[in-house]
This record gives C-alpha cells, sequence and structure tokens, in this order.
C-alpha cells in the first residue's frame, strides 16, 4: 500500500534493537496479510540490509537463492558462481565486514518445514558465529503455529536466542481513517471496519469503493476474489481438522457467542471445545471478551 499506517509502537522496537549495536534476534510474527513485510520494508528503508523470502521449496533451493543474493549484495562474483552446500560460509560471508547490517528472513517458517533440523543449525549460527558480530538478525513468519514451535516455546532449538519479538494485530479502528485519501464518513468507515476487521490488505481491497455493500459484492462475494476462499486458506495451513473450525466459525457467525451455545448448536459437550477455541483466539480469528463487572472472568 502507498500509505504506511501506525505500527509507531512495532518500529520503535526494531529501531531500539537496531540502535543497540549488539548482535540483536528479533522474532516478527502474526497472522497473513497483517503487514509484518510492509513493516519490515519500512524499518530498512534507511538501513543497509538484505531481505529474503523463504519458500514452501526445498532447502537447497532455499539456500542456492539465499547465496545468489549473498553474492549480489557483498559483489563477490566467486561466491555467485560456486555451489555452497551449507549455510554457514554464507552467513559468515555476509556478515564478516563488521558493518552494521540487518538481515531479515521472511517467512522463515517454510526453512523449518523444508528441513525440521534448521532452526538447529541456525542455532548453531547464531551461538557460534552471528551473535558475536555486528547484526541485527529478524525472524518473521505467518504461521503462527510454527513459528510457535520452531522459534518461540521452550521446546525450539533457539528459545532464550530472542533479543525482542514482535507480535502484529490488526490496525485499530482510530487510524483506520488514514487509509483512504478521500474524506470518510464515521458511519462508512464503521461499516468498512466491521468487514475487514483492521487487516491492511483487506483494506486495500475496499479502497476505492462507493459502498460497502458493492465492496462486499466485488471483494469477497466474487469467487474470482482471494477473500472469497480466505477463511479456508487461512485455517488450512494452520490446523489439521479444518472442518472442525469451521463448524464452530459457522455456530459463532450465527450468534452462538457463548461457549454453552456454541456447544449446544453443534451438540458437542462444552468441555470439548476449550482446545479449539483458543486456537481460533491465538490465531486472532476469535477473540473473548469479558465484562469488566464479571467477578470470575
Amino acid at each position: 500500500m502507498d500509505a504506511f499506517v501506525d505500527r509507531t509502537e512495532e518500529l520503535a522496537a526494531l529501531e531500539e534493537q537496531f540502535a543497540d549495536h549488539q548482535a540483536a534476534m528479533v522474532v516478527i510474527y502474526g497472522r497473513r496479510r497483517i503487514g509484518k513485510t510492509a513493516l519490515i520494508t519500512e524499518f530498512v528503508r534507511d538501513k543497509r540490509a538484505l531481505y529474503f523470502l523463504a519458500t514452501e521449496e526445498s532447502e537447497e533451493q532455499n539456500r542456492a537463492a539465499f547465496q545468489k543474493q549473498v553474492a549480489a549484495f557483498t559483489g563477490d562474483e566467486l561466491l555467485g558462481q560456486v555451489s555452497v552446500d551449507n549455510w554457514d560460509v554464507l552467513f559468515d560471508r555476509l556478515t564478516s565486514d563488521g558493518e552494521r547490517l540487518v538481515v531479515a528472513l521472511d517467512e522463515f517458517q517454510y526453512l523449518g518445514k523444508a528441513n525440521p533440523a534448521f532452526p538447529s543449525v541456525f542455532q548453531r549460527i547464531w551461538d557460534t558465529m552471528l551473535s558475536k558480530r555486528n547484526v541485527m538478525v529478524i525472524l518473521c513468519g505467518s504461521l503462527i503455529s510454527l513459528m510457535e514451535s520452531q522459534v518461540l516455546s521452550y521446546s525450539s532449538p533457539l528459545y532464550g536466542r530472542r533479543t525482542a519479538q514482535v507480535r502484529m494485530k490488526q490496525i485499530p479502528f482510530r487510524f483506520y481513517r488514514d487509509f483512504f485519501s478521500k474524506e470518510i464518513g464515521r458511519r462508512e468507515l464503521v461499516e468498512l471496519y466491521s468487514v475487514t476487521g483492521g487487516v491492511p490488505k483487506y483494506i486495500e481491497s475496499f479502497r476505492g469503493v462507493d459502498d460497502v455493500y458493492r465492496g462486499i459484492e466485488k471483494s469477497v462475494l466474487n469467487s474470482s476474489s482471494y477473500l472469497y476462499d480466505e477463511p479456508n486458506f487461512l485455517l488450512s495451513k494452520e490446523v489439521s481438522e479444518v472442518g472442525t473450525y469451521f463448524s464452530i466459525l459457522k455456530a459463532v457467525a450465527a450468534g452462538n457467542r457463548k461457549s454453552g451455545e456454541i456447544a449446544a448448536a453443534l451438540n458437542v459437550r462444552q468441555t470439548g471445545l476449550s482446545k479449539y477455541l483458543k486456537v481460533l483466539e491465538r490465531l486472532d480469528v476469535l477473540e473473548r471478551v469479558v465484562p469488566v463487572t464479571e467477578a470470575n472472568p
């Protein structure tokens, strides 16, 4: 998007890590389309940085792509011509000159998915090399469950190495007007926000529409729109029992907002719903709201 809205706290956290001039490892994670890459792009705009986007290809293909970027970044013609079969050489060449450098590894979870041992490999590289150099590493990922297991959880080889973490959330409503160049009334802003939920990519789909209902018809109900299959896409990447989660979301959308009501609508035991509801909360799909007057929330 041509407008960069809010994210002042997130940028401040990144700037603080960069200004420290010590080795730093920052984890950025959050649901898809929430603006993680845009945040990194804005942060490195005036900095010496290498940005690498991992893919769902094999580890070898990702390493070869990373090698090409390192060769181009360092101007090392020889590195661009030979085949390198380990990551250590590449990170060593990239960070050996002593200048402050940001290395952003986007969609980091795909590297661990291609090779489950990669978090251990990167732990060794960090402990023996990067932690002693003038580098700020950003590990960014959009599959929350994988990022938590590979980077954030106690069982992860990288646990305890991060110096900061940024959990990306939806844009608050108070900043919503900043996305639009034309003047929009508060009622229309509320209608648009109720559909897009503060997700920057979704907001972008509704920019330029004169009527929220036409926008829904064009961007949500149209089978050729990416939003048409977005729920299935998001859930299938994160969970295995997609059908169960869809049933819960349908029950909630039908007006069943308490766990007992959801369980009754699905004809299941309430105790069996807890784990599914917690996962949906963690994925920022549902939110549990408790009244401030509740004695035992």
